[in-house]
């Protein structure tokens, strides 16, 4: 089959030190062909934050369900801040003052913990806006009452906190910003402006955004989000905010929507600070 000198030339290529030396090039060259495989097949691929039906954090705090993946996209994660939410007619804060300002903002009321929030705020004659849900402010006309009163702004989170609110026509966001505009400005007596609209989850559309804007309503967005509304502690809202502040902030806490004692608790220490910092509190513009 082989000739003398092609059998001398197979003994030597499958004898030492020849052999090792194939050996060596082939294993290398399986290895390259396997990483390119491997880096190749990523190349591309969606980034899963969670999947299934199992929760993206599996505990949280007593009494509050862990997030799911379903959600955890929309609301955000605990721990993670949500990407700051400013609509297209937003300006931040107001910066005619010689001290740097920020605004205070809350959302989900007025609920049982709207009262213990009025208070720091004036103890610390801080001013602030509150996001109010229309059918909740109907059914506490007096602390409604109590806002305006001390001086503080209202701002429309519509009637039931509908976040799909911004998907529908326009004639349907008109007819339903306009429900919970007036119930919000007719509450108490005399009917008071509402400046502002926020959108619940922060879910603006275009639509969503003009017609807020028709309604008589500045859009309200927000550039520091505490994540109070996941519980995450006191010192983790804290945290956030003076990890995040600047001039011209416009900050997000909630007095509704669920247990609020981190976020009453959390504000005790945040309004002091904020003032020691040279911060005024003033309104969105």
């Amino acid at each position: 089959m082989f000739t003398s000198r092609q059998r001398v030339i197979l003994r030597q290529i499958v004898s030492p030190p020849y052999v090792y030396r194939w050996a060596g090039l082939l294993t290398t060259i399986g290895l390259v062909v396997g990483v390119t495989v491997v880096v190749l097949s990523d190349v591309g691929a969606p980034a899963v934050v969670a999947a299934g039906t199992s929760p993206a954090v599996s505990s949280g705090p007593a009494g509050v369900p862990a997030r799911t993946a379903e959600d955890a996209p929309a609301r955000g994660i605990p721990g993670q801040a949500r990407p700051a939410i400013t609509s297209s007619r937003l300006s931040v804060t107001s910066t005619t003052t010689d001290r740097p300002t920020v605004a205070l903002t809350f959302d989900d009321g007025p609920s049982s913990y709207t009262p213990e929030v009025l208070d720091i705020l004036a103890e610390n004659q801080a001013r602030a806006t509150f996001c109010m849900i229309g059918e909740q402010a109907v059914a506490e006309p007096a602390m409604v009452q109590r806002v305006v009163a001390a001086g503080h702004r209202l701002c429309d989170h519509t009637f039931t906190h509908d976040a799909t609110v911004g998907a529908n026509d326009p004639s349907l966001i008109s007819t339903q910003l306009g429900r919970s505009h007036r119930s919000l400005a007719t509450v108490v007596n005399p009917p008071v402006d509402v400046d502002y609209f926020r959108a619940p989850e922060g879910k603006w559309s275009l639509q969503l955004d003009q017609v807020a804007a028709q309604t008589g309503m500045r859009p309200l967005g927000w550039s520091v989000d505490t994540l109070d509304w996941t519980q995450p502690g006191v010192a983790a809202i804290v945290a956030s905010v003076q990890r995040s502040v600047h001039p011209g902030a416009v900050i997000l806490f909630h007095d509704g929507g669920g247990p609020r004692e981190q976020t009453v608790a959390a504000i005790r220490e945040i309004i002091p600070w904020l003032h020691d910092q040279g911060y005024e509190f003033t309104f969105p513009t």
